[in-house]
Order: structure tokens, then C-alpha cells, then sequence
């Protein structure tokens, strides 16, 4: 991503000390409230949802976001209001996936995607709301990890495969509706779960956190 400091949307450079931790339940085990007027945001949700794409956006530059800095951001895909500390619902995801022009041009010893190009897959949801859910599981084979959780807890984290869902983007000032699937439902799902007042560890089976049922599909 190329990214430069006079893009941030607002005035302040994304730190960790933003960050609301789950030990904080008042705020983050709250269910945050609906914006009133999603074309008339009030300069607190405007600036809010800013900080959340600034966020994103920021970690995931490794330039600016320099490993040595000592404020050094882990780089994440989503950020949701009540993580820095806004029960609003609202929340930023941003995905970079990678786009190859052509496979044999790929070289298979080459670990590096400094280089590839990518497609940016993005939403600033505010109001969000589920319209359906698919019955099919899946899950990250890995497990999730959370900006407001330290020390990421292990498990499988199961969710729908396929979700329909509606609200307000702030990036196109528009109301969309939205199909998603696989990875991209995945966080949609733990960024929406943030603005509930659920944390992606309830989700793991308490008896046995690697549990996999032979229909989910694994990503």
C-alpha cells in the first residue's frame, strides 16, 4: 500500500494508545448505539470513523508503520468504534488481496509481496445490520486475533460462510447492500461483533477450542 502522512483524514498520527482493551468491559461489552443521521454525521462521528480508516490504513504500511517504532501498530484488516473507545456502530475493514496478471510470470521461490500489485476490498460501515446468514461454516484455520485482545487467544472461530448485509458506507456516502464470502464475511462478522458487545473468543468452543465439525469449511 502506498500510503503517506498527509493522507490521514484527521490530525493525529494512529497509536496504540487509541486502543481500548477487552479488560475494559464497561466500553467494550457494551452494545453500541446506531448513528442518528448517517448524512449528517456530528464532528465526534466524523472524526471517529476517520481514526478507524487512518488506523487501518496506517498499520498496514510497513514504512510508516516501522517495525523498530517503539508505538509500532500490529497491522490490521478491521477496526470497530468501541476499540477506540466510541460505542457507535460503526466500523472500518480494509483488505488487500493479491492480483497476478499472469501465473507464469509467478515465481514460486519468491515469498516477498512488496511487489505484487493488489485489489483493495474496503467498507466504512456505519448502521450496519445482518439481513441473512448462511448456514454453511467456516473458519480461519489459524484462528483470529484482535487489536482489543492481548495475547490472542487459540482456537477455531466459527462463522457463516455467506452473509447479506446493509448500511450506510461512509467512502461512497452511500446505503449499500452488500453480499460476502469467505474471508471477507469473516471480518465483517468479528468487526459487527464489536459494535454487540461480543469478543471473537466467545465463539470458541469452551470443551475443545481446535474443534472442527467435518462440514465447516476452513480458510
Amino acid at each position: 500500500m502506498k500510503f503517506n502522512i498527509d493522507n490521514l483524514l484527521q490530525k493525529e498520527i494512529p497509536s496504540n494508545k487509541w486502543l481500548i482493551k477487552d479488560a475494559n468491559e464497561k466500553i467494550i461489552r457494551a452494545f453500541s448505539s446506531n448513528v442518528e443521521d448517517v448524512n449528517n454525521l456530528s464532528v465526534e462521528d466524523e472524526i471517529c470513523m476517520q481514526k478507524l480508516i487512518d488506523f487501518v490504513r496506517y498499520s498496514q504500511d510497513s514504512i510508516l508503520n516501522d517495525a523498530n517504532n517503539p508505538d509500532h501498530l500490529r497491522p490490521a484488516v478491521g477496526l470497530a468504534a468501541p476499540q477506540i473507545g466510541v460505542n457507535k456502530n460503526m466500523f472500518y475493514m480494509r483488505i488487500e488481496w493479491p492480483v497476478f496478471n499472469d501465473e507464469d510470470d509467478i515465481n514460486e521461490d519468491e515469498t516477498s509481496t512488496d511487489n505484487v500489485e493488489v485489489s483493495i476490498e474496503e467498507y466504512a460501515m456505519i448502521n450496519p445490520k445482518y439481513l441473512a446468514k448462511s448456514a454453511q461454516i467456516c473458519a480461519i484455520e489459524s484462528g483470529e486475533g484482535c487489536l482489543s485482545v492481548d495475547g490472542d487467544r487459540e482456537g477455531i472461530v466459527p462463522r457463516a460462510y455467506k452473509i447479506d448485509v446493509e448500511g450506510y458506507d461512509y467512502l461512497t456516502k452511500k446505503n449499500v447492500k452488500l453480499t460476502l464470502r469467505g474471508y471477507s464475511s469473516i471480518v465483517f462478522q468479528h468487526e459487527l461483533d464489536h459494535n454487540e458487545g461480543n469478543l471473537y473468543y466467545d465463539l470458541i468452543n469452551k470443551d475443545d477450542a481446535n474443534y472442527v465439525d467435518e462440514s465447516w469449511i476452513l480458510i
